[in-house]
This record gives structure tokens, C-alpha cells and sequence, in this order.
């Protein structure tokens, strides 16, 4: 047998949605003795009929339902393909692609590529918002040069160089009722920015207090879904999940609306200012603290990938 043109399935897509190959001609501007030519011979090559030219309107037969299905999803992949390409092209345009989570491209990333292009005029940085199923097939792809994650199981092709330590803690609408037998425990906003939060002199809350209340987490495979599912189940419970989400920022904005409780990045506090509608906590457990990586997919980092990830290393990003 000889492979079926990608033109040709959709000549016989069109002629089986259509049910008429006149209409399927008009369709893709070519004459219908043409058309009809073209799928005889696929028929011919397959070795089997795949419409019922006797029947009015035009029906594909049994055998030729099977091959249309195989029709619709090399058509897919072919648009998969041709989107994927659009994607690389798109992105290709700049010196330096940077893919990160939402939280990043909005808040922390920003100003910082902001000042770095005044330091090194000419050069050209845009950001690309993934999840980190996406920034792996981005860096496989070459549409990103860097990747920031915190996610630990990245594959081992990628290298990565740390940028700093990032701190989880927990926002509680303040509403619930659970706050006001943990107020001297409360973390207070100025502690979250300077970072003094951390120091062993300020407490942190038993996670078990929590065990009734609802939660908000990310979607499973997310660094933070699994750490969130260990420091419960460490603390004796099962987390009551009432809503999985993409992104961090989001579960922050809804627990502020007293959807549930959730765990987040201490540093988005900083980024977002104060808040009257949440209660943030310290936690004592050691999935509290994870690295943030800049994640690059080839054997060395370019000179112009190392300058930048320098750059952030030595910027002030609050953990």
C-alpha cells in the first residue's frame, strides 16, 4: 500500500462531511471529475470502497467509516503539527525566550527583565506563561531558552542552575473562626516581606488544627499539589480538596473570597501587597522550603542565558 497524501484525506474528510463531491469540489477549488479521480485512487490504494456512490445522499460505507476515523486524526496531528510550528516561529523572534508560571510573567519577572534590558541595550526578552507540562515540550522544542520551576522532576536531560530558595506558607481566609485560637501565631505582613518570618523565634502552626477545613490546591502533577498532600497527610488528615486549579495566584485570590484555605508562595504577599480577607501561617515541616530553577535544555548555557540567570540570582526576589 502507498501512503495516503495528507491533501488527499482531506479531499475525502470534505467529500464525507459534505456527502456530495460536487460540493466537496467547490469547497477546495478543484473540479469534481478531478475530485472523484483522486479518490478512486485512494480506494484503489486501500483496497477497499469508502463511499457508497448508490446511495442518495452519498454514504460512507462500513469499512470506509474506519478509514475516515483514521482520517480525522491524522488530520488532527497535522494541525497539531502546523500550530506547534506557528508556536516555535512566533517565539523564535526574540534573543531570549523565558517560559514561567503566571505568578512569575506577572508579578516578579517583569521589572526584573525591565532593568536588565536598560543594563544590556539591544538585546530582546519576552516571557512565555506555562504550566510545567508546557515548559517541558517548550525547552524540548527550543521555543524557550530558560524555564523557571520549582518543579523537582523535570527530566534529566534539562540542566539547571538554583536561583534561590522559595518558602511555602499557608493563607487562611480570615473569616474562619480558626483564627481566633491561632492570632499569636498569625504571621504578620511585614515579617513575610523582610523575610523574618523564617527566623526560629517566630512560631508556626500545627498543621492538624486545620484538619475540618476545606482547602484549595493545584492540579495533581503540580510540585505544590504534592508537597500540600504530604505536610496534610504528615500532620494525620486527609485534606477536604473543594476546588484544583492551574495557577498559584488563582487559589490565592479565592481562598481571599473565604473559598478555602491554601498553601502558597511566601512571596506573593510581597508582590500583591497586604490583605484584611487572609491569615498567613508558618509551617513546621521540611516540604516547606524547595528550589527555584532556571532550567535550560542543552549541555552548556549560552553566554547570554548566563548573564541573565547571574542576573537573577543576584536580584532581590523575596522567598
Amino acid at each position: 500500500m502507498e501512503p495516503v497524501e495528507v491533501r488527499d484525506m482531506l479531499y475525502i474528510l470534505a467529500v464525507c462531511e459534505e456527502r456530495s463531491f460536487s460540493r466537496a469540489a467547490e469547497k477546495y477549488y478543484i473540479t469534481q471529475p478531478a475530485l472523484s479521480k483522486i479518490v478512486k485512487r485512494v480506494e484503489g490504494n486501500l483496497g477497499t470502497q469508502i463511499f457508497d456512490r448508490g446511495s442518495v445522499p452519498l454514504k460512507v460505507t462500513p469499512e470506509g467509516e474506519v478509514f475516515v476515523e483514521y482520517f480525522r486524526k491524522m488530520q488532527e496531528i497535522q494541525e497539531e503539527i502546523e500550530s506547534y510550528c506557528n508556536e516555535m516561529r512566533r517565539h523564535r523572534k526574540s534573543d531570549l525566550n523565558i517560559g514561567a508560571p503566571s505568578f512569575f510573567c506577572t508579578y516578579v519577572l517583569p521589572p526584573l527583565v525591565a532593568a536588565f534590558r536598560l543594563e544590556n541595550p539591544g538585546i530582546n526578552i519576552k516571557l512565555i506563561e506555562t504550566n510545567d507540562s508546557d515548559l517541558r515540550k517548550f525547552l524540548q522544542a527550543g521555543i524557550v531558552d530558560l524555564g523557571i520551576s520549582v518543579e523537582p522532576n523535570m527530566p534529566s536531560k534539562f540542566n539547571s542552575i538554583v536561583l534561590k530558595k522559595e518558602n511555602i506558607i499557608l493563607a487562611v481566609p480570615s473569616a474562619l473562626e480558626i483564627n481566633e485560637k491561632l492570632r499569636q501565631q498569625a504571621v504578620c505582613y511585614g515579617d513575610i516581606c523582610n523575610g523574618r518570618f523564617l527566623a526560629p523565634d517566630l512560631p508556626s502552626v500545627p498543621m492538624e488544627v486545620f484538619a475540618k477545613e476545606n482547602f484549595l490546591f493545584l492540579k495533581r502533577g503540580n510540585d505544590m499539589h504534592r508537597r500540600g498532600l504530604k505536610i496534610c497527610r504528615d500532620a494525620g488528615f486527609e485534606p477536604t480538596i473543594v476546588m484544583e486549579m492551574d495557577q498559584l495566584i488563582s487559589a490565592y485570590y479565592l481562598a481571599g473570597t473565604g473559598s478555602g484555605i491554601t498553601f502558597i508562595r511566601a512571596s506573593i504577599p510581597y508582590y500583591v501587597g497586604p490583605s484584611e480577607e487572609l491569615t498567613f501561617y508558618k509551617i513546621a515541616h521540611p516540604d516547606t522550603s524547595r528550589e527555584l530553577r532556571a532550567y535550560y535544555n542543552s549541555g552548556e548555557c549560552t553566554e547570554l542565558q548566563k548573564i541573565f540567570v547571574e542576573y537573577l540570582k543576584n536580584s532581590p526576589m523575596p522567598g
